[in-house]
């Protein structure tokens, strides 16, 4: 997909510095930069998920992993 960006001279700048230190084109950079905004989003979700009671309360997801971690004869 084509698309046409419009950068405060100072991104584009460290953009084609990346580009040239890596050794990848332009297209690369950003795809690069958006996979890691991806990353940082979910993991911040994935936190905040992680401090809501409601959701840690909630039976559906309840595993009894103390069950599972017991003996069994299977180990």
């Amino acid at each position: 997909m084509r698309i046409t960006l419009n950068l405060d001279p100072y991104l584009a700048r460290y953009a084609e510095e990346v580009r040239a230190r890596l050794g990848v084109s332009r297209s690369e950079v950003f795809a690069m930069a958006l996979r890691e905004l991806r990353k940082a989003e979910l993991a911040a979700a994935y936190r905040e998920l992680a401090q809501d009671q409601t959701f840690l309360s909630d039976p559906w997801l309840d595993s009894d992993l103390e069950e599972v971690l017991e003996e069994s004869s299977w180990s």
